[in-house]
């Protein structure tokens, strides 16, 4: 077990501050490691380490937490039944799940991404935490909470007075971008715009790599929409839904003859995660131009804002999931408080919205 201070990693700006840990683990041993892991390493401060999930919930209430490493097996709430608690407090930290026995990319840690959680680790049994797992569970770590996200949530926008954009008259192509909390918001929008037919639909939400494939998986039993992890040079297919892959940006581009291909990018952007929504936004505008329709959903931070700012100046239109259906209102707020919205809306409606635009010019 590492026990020396860890270097930051090659390139990397440190945070203003540490990033403060809650460590909530029924077996003290891990707690101590964990602990002892954590205070060799700058970035992080450990305030606090619990046995119990309801425990977690009180810490969460009345003390600052950036980030809470939370066991998914424990004697009373388990970590499914805790994370919706802490995430709903008022300080909506980010959470990672640390298991012995689901496996990284299975169905339980998606649905634990599902209802928000931001990554799930396997977990080593006690006492046998390696360098490497050290190293690994670091870097998952250090990338979650960059500090140029760490911004409060912003306020509730007053949709009655909201400064919203026309809506488009012309759907060429969606792009949808999503990330804490995203994915069942991701799943009921992909479901409403079943009857749009012929429309190429493209997505990118805030994933760890493993898991892209099961995410595509369960979207196709949402829908009989054709679903296809996006390759480099795969040609952009009407009625498909390109999902991006999880060590890329999805891009667009176009060959000689006009085909609009799927374009894979790993430039650094601002939000230093792969795959990002900036790229896939930005793409849209810049080869559907009028025709773009962006679509916002649940995550923290401002990805997607940026791209939003393209999408309106190339003459197409955004769309917002609303402050109330979304577990975390910082992407679709941040585009919402900007100005760039058309509507700010509940994904169901949000599909209800696209089929009645394209219908109009249909």
């Amino acid at each position: 077990m590492a026990s020396a201070p860890v270097d930051p990693p090659e390139g990397f700006a440190p945070p203003r501050r540490p990033i403060d840990v809650l460590i909530v683990d029924d077996s003290v041993v891990v707690r101590r490691i964990m602990a002892k892991v954590l205070a060799a390493d700058k970035r992080f401060t450990v305030t606090g380490a619990v046995s119990s999930g309801d425990q977690a919930i009180e810490f969460v209430r009345t003390q600052p937490v950036d980030l809470v490493l939370l066991d998914m097996q424990m004697p009373g709430l388990d970590g499914l039944q805790v994370l919706p608690h802490l995430l709903a407090s008022e300080r909506r930290p980010q959470v990672v799940l640390l298991s012995g026995a689901c496996r990284e990319g299975s169905e339980i840690a998606l649905q634990a991404l599902a209802i928000g959680a931001s990554d799930v680790v396997a977990k080593p049994s006690a006492g046998h935490f390696s360098d490497q797992f050290v190293e690994h569970l670091l870097d998952r770590l250090i990338h979650l909470v960059p500090a140029a996200e760490r911004s409060r949530t912003p306020e509730r926008v007053d949709q009655a007075s909201a400064r919203l954009r026309p809506a488009g008259t012309l759907v060429r192509a969606v792009g949808i971008g999503g990330s804490t909390g995203g994915i069942s918001a991701m799943i009921t929008l992909i479901t409403g715009l079943e009857q749009v037919t012929g429309l190429p639909i493209f997505i990118t939400q805030h994933l760890p790599a493993n898991f892209q494939a099961l995410f595509a998986e369960q979207l196709r039993r949402a829908t009989h929409l054709p679903v296809a992890i996006a390759e480099d040079g795969m040609p952009v297919r009407p009625g498909t839904i390109h999902v991006a892959p999880g060590r890329a940006h999805l891009s667009l581009g176009k060959t000689a003859r006009g085909q609009v291909v799927i374009r894979l990018s790993n430039e650094r952007c601002l939000h230093g995660s792969f795959p990002a929504v900036d790229p896939m936004f930005m793409a849209l505008a810049r080869v559907y131009g009028a025709g773009a329709c962006g679509v916002i959903l649940s995550g923290m931070g401002r990805d997607g804002l940026a791209g939003a700012h393209a999408i309106v100046e190339a003459g197409g239109w955004v769309i917002a999931q609303d402050h109330e259906s979304s577990a975390v209102w910082g992407m679709p707020g941040s585009v919402a408080k900007a100005g760039l919205a058309s509507a700010i809306l509940p994904p169901a409606s949000i599909a209800g919205l696209i089929l009645e635009q394209r219908r109009a010019v249909a």
